[in-house]
């Protein structure tokens, strides 16, 4: 009965080790998604500002 609780906690530390190294890496690229977006709607912004200029 000690084994199998044993092996239950070592193997629920894991899948916490590895949830809490993908949620890491994940938020490390948060900062580089949202400077993405913002180039793209300063790029949209832009060429919407030159097409009216157009008209």
């Amino acid at each position: 009965m000690d084994s199998i609780l044993n092996n239950w906690l070592l193997a629920g530390a894991g899948v916490l080790g590895i949830l809490f190294y993908v949620v890491k890496g994940v938020l490390d690229q948060v900062p580089s998604v949202l400077e993405s977006w913002s180039t793209v709607r300063r790029a949209w912004r832009r060429a919407n500002e030159d097409e009216d200029e157009q008209e």
